[in-house]
């Protein structure tokens, strides 16, 4: 009996080994400017082409398919969701539908849905000139939020909250077409799932920390609800993957906690980003990744139930002032402080660092695991260490900023 084949489209190095250790034959298709070394022991067969051409790339493994039988096709990276969805289709696979990925990846089709099912009734609009911005201002109020109608990472997120904030919220969203929406007030999650078929699982939810402006400076697993919450949100979620038509799929689903109730703010069909699918399995023991490509596969069984999840798992992300790195200090501190899982820092002296704008710009992060303070124990590892910058310009004196810069306020007060 052959090996089950799968194509995993986009992505890097951990992806494929979760692959190999399922005892699948790998290929790996990647786009040429992306393409490491490091896969290549990893995949029985790479294939470098643009799959962001769609058309070009179903047909591509269409044909690949009818000599090879691909067993399964799977995608996390965001550009890739689309193109995958389409020979998912293609090909009659398990997998979320080019319908739903449509739906998903653009955020006004999204709302569309949501306000025609019912499922969600937030006010909102399509944009493209500074003169949309100040009327939606003028009927709808301020503050209210601008962003891309595509995208991910929080790039070109702005809270518009007043006339005077229109022209940097439209330098912000760089001359493309946009969403203006409500301004939803309180904390937000997400919401971790996995549909089994047309059933939804919640495997887990996310407390978010939000620094300045849209772009996360952390998150805990599991977030502390009470009971009734976690009810109406679940409620939600399931409501939201239905009206999106969510199958045979992992989903994200971020969500704000308003004074009105629970309301959707985008979902993906992918494992959530920042690396929430490692403290997912540190609380809940389930790879996000390796379930996808198991369930593609038909390797695994359905779960019946969402895990109970056993201690708590956070990361923190640090921050630096904008300008030349001149020192990296106390990463071996803040390793060892105990239940510290993981320290990562990506700038070394002579590296430029710019503000943070969308996720990829900050410049590294603290995992703990804990029985109930993994926040807090995060909070005390970041604060150790230290990025000492020289300014861009201005002063003169070099700068070093505290790199937790979190609000460690509860999610909630009771």
């Amino acid at each position: 009996m052959r090996h089950k084949r799968v194509l995993v489209v986009g992505w890097k190095r951990p992806l494929l080994q979760k692959a190999k250790a399922l005892g699948a034959e790998v290929w790996f298709a990647q786009h040429p400017g992306k393409y490491r070394p490091d896969v290549a022991d990893v995949s029985d067969m790479i294939l470098l082409c643009d799959y962001t051409d769609q058309e070009s790339f179903v047909a591509l493994v269409a044909d690949l398919h009818s000599v090879r039988p691909f067993d399964a096709v799977v995608a996390v990276a965001e550009d890739a969701l689309l193109p995958t969805s389409m020979v998912v289709d293609r090909l009659g696979l398990r997998g979320a539908s080019a319908r739903t990925v449509r739906l998903l990846t653009d955020k006004w089709a999204m709302r569309q849905i949501l306000a025609e099912s019912g499922v969600d009734p937030v006010t909102a609009a399509l944009g493209s000139t500074g003169a949309d911005l100040l009327a939606f201002g003028a009927e709808s109020g301020y503050p209210f939020i601008a962003k891309p109608i595509a995208g991910c990472g929080s790039f070109g997120v702005s809270e518009v909250a007043s006339p005077e904030h229109v022209p940097g919220a439209l330098s912000a969203l760089g001359g493309r077409r946009f969403i203006m929406e409500e301004f939803l007030d309180g904390p937000e999650i997400s919401v971790e799932t996995f549909s089994f078929g047309s059933r939804h699982v919640v495997l887990a939810m996310t407390e978010k920390h939000v620094g300045n402006g849209f772009v996360e400076a952390g998150h805990t697993v599991p977030a502390e609800l009470p009971q009734d919450l976690v009810d109406e949100v679940r409620t939600l979620v399931e409501r939201f993957l239905d009206a999106v038509g969510l199958c045979d799929s992992p989903a994200h689903v971020e969500v704000k906690l308003t004074r009105r109730g629970p309301r959707i703010v985008e979902g993906h069909n992918r494992r959530g980003g920042d690396r929430i699918n490692e403290l997912v399995e540190h609380t809940c023991g389930i790879d996000m990744e390796a379930l996808t490509l198991a369930w593609a596969l038909d390797l695994t069984e359905p779960l019946t139930a969402g895990p109970r999840p056993v201690g708590q798992a956070a990361i923190r992300f640090l921050t630096a002032a904008p300008g030349e790195v001149l020192e990296v200090a106390g990463i071996d501190a803040a390793t060892r402080v105990p239940g510290v899982h993981a320290v990562q820092v990506s700038v070394k002296p002579g590296d430029n660092i710019g503000p943070v704008e969308w996720s990829d710009d900050r410049p590294g992060y603290v995992i703990a695991v804990a029985d109930h303070d993994a926040a807090e124990v995060c909070a005390r590892a970041a604060d150790l260490i230290r990025i000492h910058t020289h300014p861009i310009s201005g002063t003169g004196r070099s700068q070093t900023l505290p790199t937790r810069g979190v609000d460690q306020s509860p999610l909630f007060g009771y």
